[in-house]
């Protein structure tokens, strides 16, 4: 989740190098048409009749290659005149794949389709003029994007990217220390208050061989989590994005909660041992070591991975619990994000196969929902899952189809929101080390925060 500052000057770099290059030169034939449409830096070339369009789609993800091959050849079956490469950068990892590609969008190098993990990350990169609108493209197929994906996330007001992939959050649960402790599953309308008091029956021991009850990774997610059930965005920012929102009561008592399941309950894996030992939630949750994590959708296909993850418990689901008076039902979805690249020569080739990728692909490859609308995501669940008998599929089908489930996701999402993340983990890592007071705290996340949206608006 962290991003080095080297990584952040290439990427300023960048933004400055795109601006420079669409303003220099003469305009051509192509730079004109699609400067009507709003993409002046797209270089479309049409192709001759029989000629084939070659889309090269760069990814991070090459463990599902050969995932990726089985949806290019589905599409390349209806679609004989086009071509579909997929190349790989990163090697699972999404900060590695940024590094390279985004020296290879700022280089001009020709690309197609190109992906980020979330949002924020989405929001920087189509800031810096890396990718394509897409509105015009949507118009042309006769489409409202609001109308096709359930989640629809904008960057000034334009779209960039197609949302696949979704990624909403949980509560994961070892269900035999569920049952070792005489607890039942989680209710659907369950509180945090309730998860406080799990967190401590479920707790076991002491030294290193405590069993800790929750678990909270190192991510800016976790510093305001609570905050999901009743602030409906991105809780660092105000509801017109035009400050901070580090004074909110909620943070506070948020940030303190977390400060007492760790200090005073003991109950939660210290903050300080998750940073020292730079741990691994994957290991701690399937080693045993843990019995409740918070985390999203994505961990579904690893559940009953007994290669990768050795285990013999059956791990059972809630939903992100409610915080204080809020309707239960309300949870953090994110997305990846699926963009044509501002350097393709054939935008309307690539952005006719990110639909299929992202609607009928999806299912095809198995290993993730849907953003689609009016998608059964139980069905996408089903195809993650290759045995049963280490999933409480009855559980995850009463959360995930919950009457009450309500999407929060974030609109306010400026280019700078990574920045903003880490100075904000860097500011609550004082508190939650006890080298400093929450008043102390809050303080310096106003402080810091104001002063990052003033450098970053040049105001």
């Amino acid at each position: 989740m962290k991003k080095s500052k080297k990584f952040l000057a290439t990427l300023l770099a960048a933004a400055t190098v795109a601006s420079a290059l669409t303003g220099c030169g003469g305009e051509s034939k192509t730079d004109r048409a699609s400067s009507a449409g709003g993409n002046s830096g797209a270089q479309s070339e049409a192709p001759a009749d029989g000629e084939k369009v070659n889309l090269r789609f760069v990814s991070w993800l090459r463990a599902y290659e050969d995932l990726d091959q089985k949806v290019a050849d589905a599409y390349m079956k209806d679609h004989p005149n086009v071509n579909v490469t997929f190349e790989y950068f990163g090697d699972m990892t999404a900060s590695e794949y940024y590094k390279k590609v985004d020296l290879m969008v700022m280089g001009g190098e020709e690309m197609d389709i190109l992906m980020t993990s979330a949002f924020a990350e989405h929001a920087q990169r189509a800031g810096s003029g890396a990718y394509l609108q897409l509105d015009e493209y949507f118009e042309k197929e006769g489409v409202k994007p609001e109308d096709a994906y359930s989640i629809v996330q904008k960057v000034d007001g334009k779209m960039y990217g197609i949302p696949g992939d979704l990624k909403s959050w949980f509560v994961i649960l070892n269900k035999d220390y569920l049952d070792e402790a005489g607890l039942s599953v989680p209710d659907l309308n369950w509180t945090w208050d309730d998860y406080r008091e799990y967190a401590g029956k479920l707790t076991q021991g002491d030294g290193a061989t405590k069993r800790y009850g929750s678990y909270f990774h190192s991510w800016d997610l976790y510093d305001y989590m609570g905050m999901w059930s009743n602030y409906p965005d991105n809780p660092m920012f105000n509801a017109d994005a035009t400050t901070v929102n580090f004074d909110h009561p909620m943070f506070k008592e948020w940030l303190q909660f977390r400060y007492d399941m760790e200090n005073v309950d003991k109950s939660q894996v210290p903050f300080a041992d998750v940073k020292s030992m730079n741990m691994n939630y994957r290991d701690k949750f399937f080693n045993g070591q843990i019995a409740m994590l918070p985390i999203a959708s994505f961990i579904v296909p690893e559940l009953d991975d007994q290669d990768k993850y050795p285990h013999d418990f059956v791990t059972t689901f809630a939903p992100i619990p409610a915080w204080e008076d809020a309707e239960p039902g309300t949870t953090y979805t994110e997305a990846h994000f699926y963009s044509v690249s501002k350097t393709s020569k054939h935008p309307q080739e690539a952005f006719d196969f990110i639909r299929f990728y992202t609607t009928e692909g999806l299912k095809i490859r198995g290993i993730s929902v849907s953003a689609e609308k009016g998608i059964d995501k139980m069905e996408f669940m089903n195809l993650q899952i290759n045995e049963p008998k280490y999933v409480d599929t009855e559980a995850l089908e009463k959360v995930i189809n919950n009457p009450a489930w309500k999407d929060n996701v974030y609109q306010n999402v400026p280019p700078y929101n990574k920045e903003m993340a880490q100075m904000m983990i860097d500011e609550c890592s004082k508190f939650l080390l006890g080298t400093d007071s929450l008043d102390n705290t809050i303080n310096s996340l106003m402080k810091n925060g104001i002063q990052m949206m003033k450098d970053k608006s040049g105001k």
